[in-house]
Formats: structure tokens, C-alpha cells, sequence
């Protein structure tokens, strides 16, 4: 070896742009959890479902506003044009009708539930992802659902089939339906590339639920109660 050789040092090869953003973005579900969780939290702050002193009329009350807004969005959702690209049959996942039978078993008479105020601030539900958006928060209550099941059985005795029936969702089919939606809206953004559709429709779901079930006083802007 020459005297003035020195010993070569490996070098590391420099990043290449494509591989120095390598990391992949976070999926559709990971994507909308993020950011819909203020909203999310701010509805489940404002809820009453889960108080120790629940009593049968709150509950008949919470009951009849989310009736109100149920019905109105299941008539747009089922109207709406954008199913063939959706993939998902959507008859066996309504929700009204278990509304109307809890409304009807704690004592509403038909007449009385026809009468009930219904929501006309909707979400726009007229694209698949727009769909997929709202779906993603109505489906997803059914797993928070199972809690307040619970809850109901212990605080006020009432069962899926005396009043819950709403709150069970699936029953113990619950966890395996969700996963059967996520899987297919996962597969639906990455094929449809529309992500931040899907998670405008999400978040105005919840900012539409929240100001139906918790609408401001009067003189109080929209979205920040009274104290």
C-alpha cells in the first residue's frame, strides 16, 4: 500500500427524495379518527347517556332527538343517488326502525312519534365518498352503542328488546360489521382517491348531529353552549 493511502471509509449513499418520503400515509380510517376527534369528543362530552342519575325520561328525551335526526338523514342516505358506487347495502343497517320500536316500547304512541321535530340541517351526502363520510360516524356509534347498552341494563333495566334496541346496534355481531364497513371504505378511498371527501362528509356529520342534539341557547353562537 503507498504510504500516503489512507483506508477508505464506507460511505452512506445520500437519501433519495423518493425514498426520504417514503412513509406511508396513514390510512382512511386512521386518516378520519384524527380528524374528526375534537368532534367526536365534543359530542360524547355533552351526553347524558352514560350519567349514574339517568333517569327514564332523559333517556326518552335523548331518544326522541336522535329520532329526529335519524329519520330525516336515513330518508336522504336511502335517496341518495350515489349508492352503485358505494358497493354497500345499506337496508340491513337502518337505524330508524330500531328507534321507532324503543320509542314505541317506552310507552310513544304512533301518533305522537309522527309528530316528532325532525332535523333539516343535513349533511351532503350526494357523491359516494360524501356516503362514505357519514357512514363512517353512524356506523362507528354502534361500537360506543355497546357501552350505553350496558349502562341502560344496569342504571334503568331496560334491554334491546324493552327500549335499547337502538344503542345494541348489532348485538354481538357489532364488532365484525365494523370491521366489514372499514374494510370496504378503506378500500373505497384507495381506489377512488377521495379521502378528503369523505372526511368533509364525516366531520359534517358530527358538526349536524352535535347542533341537532345540542342546539345553542338563543344569543349563543352555534357550537359553544352556555355555562
Amino acid at each position: 500500500m503507498p504510504v500516503d493511502a489512507q483506508p477508505r471509509r464506507p460511505t452512506t449513499p445520500a437519501l433519495e427524495p423518493d425514498r426520504a418520503a417514503a412513509a406511508p400515509a396513514p390510512g382512511i380510517l386512521s386518516r378520519l379518527k384524527q380528524a374528526t376527534a375534537a368532534r367526536h369528543a365534543a359530542l360524547e362530552s355533552r351526553s347524558v347517556l352514560l350519567d349514574p342519575r339517568l333517569s327514564h325520561a332523559s333517556y326518552l328525551a335523548c331518544l326522541r332527538r336522535f329520532f329526529g335526526y335519524y329519520a330525516p338523514l336515513e330518508r336522504r342516505l336511502l335517496r341518495s343517488h350515489a349508492w352503485p358506487g358505494v358497493g354497500l347495502a345499506y337496508g340491513d343497517r337502518h337505524k330508524t326502525p330500531q328507534l321507532s320500536q324503543d320509542l314505541t316500547a317506552l310507552g310513544v304512541s304512533p301518533d305522537d312519534l309522527a309528530q316528532t321535530r325532525l332535523c333539516h340541517a343535513l349533511p351532503d351526502l350526494r357523491s359516494a365518498a360524501r356516503l362514505f363520510g357519514c357512514l363512517y360516524v353512524i356506523e362507528g356509534a354502534t361500537l360506543g352503542g355497546q357501552i350505553v347498552t350496558r349502562h341502560l341494563q344496569s342504571s334503568l333495566g331496560l334491554t334491546p328488546q324493552s327500549g335499547g334496541a337502538f344503542f345494541s346496534g348489532y348485538g354481538e355481531h357489532t364488532g365484525s360489521r365494523w370491521k366489514a364497513f372499514g374494510a370496504q371504505l378503506s378500500a373505497f378511498a384507495l381506489a377512488s382517491g377521495g379521502g378528503d371527501e369523505i372526511v368533509a362528509a364525516a366531520n359534517e356529520t358530527f358538526e349536524t348531529l352535535d347542533r341537532w342534539l345540542y342546539p345553542a341557547p338563543p344569543g349563543t353562537a352555534p357550537g359553544h353552549p352556555a355555562r
